[in-house]
């Protein structure tokens, strides 16, 4: 069921929200052998029984009062459940606090029905061949659809939660590509919104600078009515205080006057030929919505981020593992990787080199090799900001996931365009940092079009 049938049928009493909950737990069951769930709220139950008795009484929290969703199992949620990462390093860590954005859904009466399982540690484990949507604690998450596609990851099971319909709406993490990338391949909507907009705390780390959660879901409108809740400014984390947080879904239908959108082509990744007719048919569709459409092509840098994630995943973990400090054996990241050697036939059958790597930094933020990297690339991923501002546009889409978007902090949008030759195509639509609500008008327009 679709958020806005459960939506609709919640509003009209033509469903409760605790049907909503057993529901998407039988379909949950039926889809088992995809493994995209990590655990179940044993007290789901009781929260919808809470929220279904408010609605009769005319409290309605929000638009998603009531609805069950599925959360990256990065997040923490002190549910009784261990937050793991995908990772058998956490299988005992029941999280003292709950993620900040947990606590806003539940104060939205939202229903975070399920962890949903993810590439290990966000898909910074190994650079070792290890699969998209894998990690020793629970396993190999598997492709929706088509299990000779790879899922990518690291969000991969807040992905296939959503394509597989059992829950409407999920929420996934970004640090680059990861909330896009299974978007794109599971062929569901996702929006990777300004850095900053949403907070970061609680939510087990890999890079400061990078890091944000985000919605998965059917639609621009799905997205976009997680976000109302999503955006809020924190106190615990100092990057939400310096954007204004407001509302989107509201503006959604507003039109957008004739803009300028850019269309991105690779001088050195040329695209195959399918990526090539879903540009030609983005570009005919901006055309038709009254948009002038502007191509251009580019070289794609270098930008190599591991080096500076390395030294941030180290501080950042090790500054995590201080804060949750008795609520897991784990007091540094040389604990976790000890671990790992520990359960080397479940823990490494893909090995921990980026572990051990980052281990071996020096973890210093303040450095000048971190700093000297880090301008450096943001120097090249600030083309896309750049480009739009000089050229006036509101937008620019490429028939794929960049990094320019993830490392500068720009917003992102991914936008299924179907299976070409058994391979899943999507437009991934970037806007200028801040300006999360023209992108998204311009996705919710765009789609609409179809």
């Amino acid at each position: 069921m679709d958020l806005k049938t459960c939506i609709s049928k919640l509003n009209h009493q033509e469903i409760s929200s605790v049907e909503l909950v057993q529901l998407a737990i039988q379909k949950h069951q039926e889809n088992l052998d995809k493994n995209a769930i990590g655990s179940i709220w044993a007290d789901a139950l009781k929260w919808a029984e809470k929220l279904d008795e408010e609605r009769k009484n005319g409290h309605v929290r929000s638009a998603l009062h009531g609805i069950p969703i599925a959360i990256k199992d990065n997040i923490l949620f002190n549910d009784g459940t261990p937050t793991t990462c995908n990772s058998y390093a956490f299988h005992d860590f029941i999280p003292p606090f709950n993620a900040s954005i947990v606590d806003k859904l539940l104060e939205a009466g939202i229903i975070p029905l399920f962890k949903a399982n993810l590439s290990e540690f966000a898909y910074f484990m190994s650079d070792e061949d290890m699969p998209s949507g894998y990690g020793s604690m629970h396993g190999q998450v598997k492709h929706p659809f088509d299990e000779t596609i790879d899922p990518y990851g690291s969000s991969t099971g807040s992905a296939v939660s959503v394509k597989l319909g059992i829950i409407p709406i999920s929420i996934g993490s970004e640090t680059n590509g990861s909330l896009m990338a299974p978007a794109y391949q599971c062929q569901i909507v996702s929006f990777k919104p300004t850095f900053g907009r949403v907070s970061k705390y609680g939510i087990i780390p890999i890079s400061h600078t990078q890091d944000t959660a985000g919605p998965m879901g059917n639609t621009v409108f799905d997205c976009a009515l997680l976000m109302d809740v999503l955006s809020f400014a924190d106190t615990n984390d100092p990057d939400t205080l310096k954007h204004v947080h407001k509302p989107v879904s509201l503006a959604l239908d507003k039109p957008l006057k004739p803009s300028k959108v850019g269309l991105l082509s690779l001088s050195n990744y040329p695209y195959d030929e399918d990526s090539k007719k879903v540009y030609e048919q983005t570009k005919t569709r901006l055309v038709s919505m009254g948009h002038t459409v502007v191509e251009f092509s580019t070289e794609y840098p270098n930008m190599d981020n591991n080096p500076t994630l390395k030294i941030e995943f180290k501080a950042n973990m090790n500054g995590f593992l201080e804060r949750v400090k008795g609520h897991t054996p784990h007091q540094t990241l040389s604990d976790i990787i000890e671990f790992n050697q520990k359960h080397t036939e479940r823990c490494l059958k893909y090995g921990q080199s980026l572990l051990i790597q980052s281990n071996e930094t020096d973890g210093d933020l303040n450095g000048a090799f971190y700093l000297e990297k880090r301008a450096d690339l943001l120097d090249k991923a600030g083309y896309l900001e750049r480009i739009m501002i000089e050229q006036d546009l509101i937008a620019v889409a490429s028939p794929f996931w960049l990094s320019y978007a993830p490392i500068y902090g720009n917003p992102s949008v991914c936008i299924p365009e179907g299976i070409y030759s058994g391979k899943p195509k999507a437009m991934v639509f970037v806007g200028k940092k801040d300006d999360d609500e023209t992108l998204l008008r311009l996705c919710h327009q765009y789609e609409r079009q179809k």
